[in-house]
């Protein structure tokens, strides 16, 4: 992934790849060598694009299982705190404004505290799990995978059209999912 900084002129590149890091890391200064280890099974010209960063850092990207557990007492946790979820369907920010504008919609409606805490992590708990586990499965089965398996994916997806991808994923951008 890439974006444009400083009018064009500079540009974020942002490369992922599974290193099996052994533990989280967050903004640690890597060389250009590590980097392009991690891509050594692709394309030259995708590997072209690459070598055109400098100054990378490393970060490892954590998730976790989805954990019903977001609500004590009178705190309740939304967004990453709930549900820390991978990049791959960019949908990390969408899930915190959904559990805020939830959550503030079941404050607005309840006037039992615990009452409107429990039903907004139950009306938000499926949804946000489906997004946690899908945007893993993406990473492993859509951009990770290796071999045979990239071959299948590629049959699996080139046979497929633009409604196909729409009916897919109108489950996640065709409603509000905000409840109340």
């Amino acid at each position: 992934m890439h974006y444009p900084l400083s009018g064009w002129k500079v540009f974020n590149l942002v490369v992922t790849y599974h290193n099996d890091a052994p533990e989280p890391v967050a903004g640690k200064s890597v060389s250009e060598d590590e980097v392009m280890h991690g891509f050594t099974h692709v394309h030259a010209r995708a590997q072209n694009i690459i070598r055109h960063g400098k100054d990378w850092k490393l970060w490892v990207l954590c998730d976790r299982d989805p954990n019903e557990r977001w609500i004590d007492g009178r705190v309740a946790l939304l967004g990453d705190a709930a549900h820390p979820m991978l990049q791959y369907f960019a949908q990390g920010a969408c899930m915190a404004l959904e559990d805020a504008v939830c959550l503030s919609h079941m404050l607005h409606a309840h006037g039992d505290y615990a009452e409107a805490l429990e039903n907004y992590r139950s009306q938000r708990f499926p949804r946000t799990a489906r997004v946690q586990l899908l945007s893993r499965a993406i990473g492993e089965h859509i951009y990770h995978p290796a071999g045979e398996h990239a071959r299948i994916r590629n049959a699996i997806m080139s046979a497929k059209s633009s409604e196909d991808y729409y009916r897919d994923l109108a489950w996640l951008y065709g409603g509000t999912g905000l409840g109340g």
